[in-house]
């Protein structure tokens, strides 16, 4: 009789140490975001509010990563934009009538001025599920953008990106942070990833 208490203790002990080490750790946001790289692997993400945020489309919605770089009139114009069709997240870097270089970083200031850079934010409200008035970032709440590949010949493009914004319908700061992407694009044409 001992010995068949001995037996169902010790399971009882070694179950309790199992069932201990079962338990599922919340992984690190930044872990689930896409390496940071600098081989046209067509990736994007970020944080939003320390959430992670990839690029998901749906079969019905619109491309969820879009980019291009133009030349147009007289300017520069680089436009990359992410949406999460699950999560209904809008994520948009920009620049407007400025150049972008390798190894370079760049302000992500006011919206739609000559020589700038911006970033964007913005998500379907649930009243109408129409996206809100987008939000940018601005000198009061600004950000960064830093190109660490620019490749013309290969035509990859490549970088990280932060910044701040003050949300359209809720007026809170949605914090934008550990922005990168890695993207493949033909210059002078607007070109569409269904991710």
């Amino acid at each position: 009789m001992k010995n068949l208490l001995f037996v169902f203790i010790l399971l009882m002990l070694i179950t309790a140490i199992s069932c201990s080490s079962c338990k599922k750790s919340t992984p690190d946001p930044v872990s689930q975001l896409p390496p940071e790289t600098q081989t046209g692997a067509n990736t994007f993400g970020c944080l939003i509010n320390g959430v992670a945020f990839k690029p998901k489309g749906s079969l019905f919605g619109p491309p969820s990563l879009q980019c291009a770089y133009q030349y147009l009139n007289g300017g520069y114009y680089f436009q990359l934009s992410a949406s999460n069709n699950s999560n209904d997240n809008s994520v948009g870097i920009f620049t407007y009538s400025l150049r972008i270089r390798e190894n370079s970083s760049y302000a992500l200031t006011d919206a739609y001025i000559i020589n700038t850079a911006f970033g964007q934010y913005s998500h379907i409200t649930q009243q109408n599920y129409q996206y809100a008035r987008p939000a940018y970032s601005n000198k009061l709440y600004p950000g960064n953008l830093t190109i660490t590949k620019y490749d013309s010949i290969n035509q990859i493009v490549s970088g990280s990106f932060w910044f701040n914004v003050i949300d359209s319908i809720s007026r809170d700061t949605i914090k934008i942070t550990n922005g990168r992407f890695d993207i493949t694009i033909p210059y002078n044409k607007i070109y569409f990833l269904f991710v």
